[in-house]
């Protein structure tokens, strides 16, 4: 069931005389600096990333939209139940150096623009873990895609979750772009290396 603000975004949007995407892009952009602010004005807000920063061999799970879990410390730029505290998670994390035995980062990793924010936030994971800590990234596996893009008919897709509607190639674009949002897709090989380029060691591919 939409809201009443879904139901005017969606009427609003189409008649705006910007393209769609930048608008959606600004909007993002405009929320994430407001957090920013929030998080470093707002004395509640202050109190809130004293508290974090003297918890210690915490597991902390990044980006995690309305699937924040318990005994985490569930960190996103939106509100929804479960999240303890909306952080803008490409900039530095309210943790202290080491406080983490693991970090999870769920469908979150491929919204990071590659050359700047990527690397700064593999270096703030880095930050976080302490000696042994791990770092569990799940991104969509683009080469499942393709190959069942290549396959013929839906049921290869349909697998993948899919549910055969339009044509084949829009499913690949959605995993690739999500209306603007995705910077490109990942395989196994390409998140291996950018892991070992950020200093990570031991990177290992599991199965869902």
């Amino acid at each position: 069931m939409t809201t009443l603000k879904q139901r005017f975004g969606a009427w609003l949007i189409p008649r705006l005389p910007v393209n769609p995407w930048v608008f959606q892009g600004f909007r993002r952009e405009l929320n994430a600096v407001l957090v920013r602010l929030a998080n470093r004005l707002h004395p509640g807000r202050l109190a809130q990333k004293r508290a974090l920063r003297r918890r210690s061999d915490v597991l902390v799970n990044i980006g995690c939209g309305p699937f924040g879990v318990e005994g985490w410390i569930n960190f996103d730029l939106f509100a929804a139940p479960g999240v303890t505290m909306r952080v803008d998670c490409r900039y530095p994390l309210p943790l202290a150096d080491g406080a983490a035995k693991g970090i999870h980062v769920e469908h979150y990793f491929e919204h990071l623009e590659p050359d700047v924010e990527r690397p700064r936030f593999l270096a703030e994971c880095r930050r976080c873990l302490m000696p042994g800590g791990i770092l569990r990234i799940i991104v969509p596996d683009v080469r499942k895609y393709v190959e069942a893009y290549l396959a013929d008919g839906w049921a290869a897709l349909n697998a993948l979750g899919w549910e055969g509607r339009g044509a084949r190639m829009e499913a690949l674009n959605h995993v690739l772009i999500q209306a603007g949002e995705h910077y490109g897709g990942f395989d196994a090989e390409y998140l291996q290396q950018t892991l070992e380029r950020a200093g990570f060691a031991d990177v290992r591919q599991v199965e869902w």
